[in-house]
């Protein structure tokens, strides 16, 4: 990360960056899904139904950013997708919200510094296969909040609550710390994303046997080093190629 980018995560808790994903990969994931998935699909697993979808879970410009982020040490703990549309309110899948929060989850959503370095708890990657326009909603959040001294969830339609947009291969970190959540979606075009969550090599949120069976799809040491069970002893840092 440059420090540009380092200072906006710092003031924001979570940044943007454009164009992550190629137009050939977010056409053939989304090709993959829309063979998977039905109009009224909401949270899915992926992973498993395509190679590109581990390839993308260890891209070395991410994990050189998640390097900076949450440290040498770290793990994929779990992932999955997100499809809404105008309807997923009515069916019962979402309602808008805001959740998250330093030290929520018994502490282990954190951010802070020391010795002039940063630390993370679970920190969520999110690559949008789908354009988001502004006033579409989905994904919300509360700039700053990951620094917050009240535990306090501002209404959605909150003046400081902000939606950002999105174009299908632009990818947005931010902290489990922060204050998020979802909104209504209006556009007449699906939302469709996919969220990676790393954390620190000691924590945990995920069953261990779903690792086990990623651990079989694994093409290379890297996507096998991602995807280690937890530990506090022996940890070995994960080698990112440089790009």
């Amino acid at each position: 990360m440059t420090e540009a980018e380092i200072f906006e995560f710092d003031l924001n808790g979570y940044i943007m960056y454009r164009n992550v994903l190629t137009p050939d990969q977010v056409d053939h994931m989304n090709g993959v899904l829309d063979q998977h998935l039905t109009d009224e699909s909401y949270n899915f697993r992926f992973l498993e139904l395509d190679p590109m979808f581990m390839e993308v879970m260890a891209l070395p410009r991410t994990l050189n950013i998640l390097k900076t982020m949450i440290g040498g040490w770290m793990r994929l703990d779990h992932a999955y997708g997100l499809q809404m549309d105008t309807r997923s309110e009515e069916r019962g899948d979402v309602r808008p919200n805001l959740h998250g929060g330093p030290l929520e989850d018994n502490g282990e959503h954190h951010y802070q510094w020391f010795n002039g370095k940063m630390y993370n708890g679970l920190t969520v990657v999110m690559y949008a296969l789908k354009d988001v326009n502004p006033g579409d909603g989905g994904f919300i959040c509360v700039p700053g909040s990951h620094k917050t001294n009240m535990d306090f969830k501002p209404a959605v339609d909150s003046h400081i609550v902000v939606n950002p947009t999105f174009k299908a291969g632009d990818m947005l970190i931010f902290t489990e710390a922060l204050v998020h959540g979802t909104d209504t979606w209006t556009s007449s075009d699906k939302r469709r994303s996919l969220l990676y969550k790393y954390s620190p090599g000691h924590s945990t949120w995920a069953i261990p046997e779903n690792w086990e069976k990623l651990q079989a799809l694994a093409a290379n040491d890297l996507q096998r080093d991602l995807l280690r069970a937890p530990s506090i002893e022996g940890r070995t840092p994960v080698e990112i190629p440089e790009v």
